[in-house]
């Protein structure tokens, strides 16, 4: 089964992002395929390379790369939040995207999950 998941926090914010993380690994690792993972609104944070988050956690910057680089996963920033938040764009493998493109995925997976 194909699924897409959209991160809407950062990851200081909340545990959602870790979460999000954590259920994308999960999944890559059992009957689901994440597809891509399509970041908007502070969830574009996920991006920021060396961004510090509470003891313990993952520098989820690096933990999304290597998700990427396992599994082939796309990871997506939405071009209209990337534009009102960061001055430089994150270089690959994340990828500029608008909404089109996510809703085309969308209409190509069994499951979306929102964190």
């Amino acid at each position: 089964m194909k699924c897409l998941i959209i991160v809407n926090e950062s990851p200081w914010g909340s545990g959602l992002a870790l979460g999000a993380w954590r259920f994308a690994r999960a999944a890559s690792e059992g009957p689901l395929d994440v597809v891509a993972v399509f970041f908007r609104e502070d969830g574009i944070y996920n991006a920021v390379q060396g961004g510090s988050a509470d003891s313990g956690t993952p520098d989820l910057e690096q933990a999304w790369r290597a998700l990427a680089g396992d599994d082939g996963t796309e990871l997506l920033l939405c071009r209209s939040s990337l534009d009102r938040r960061l001055a430089e764009r994150p270089v690959s493998p994340w990828q500029v995207s608008g909404l089109t493109p996510m809703f085309e995925i969308m209409l190509d997976c069994d499951r979306v999950v929102t964190f």
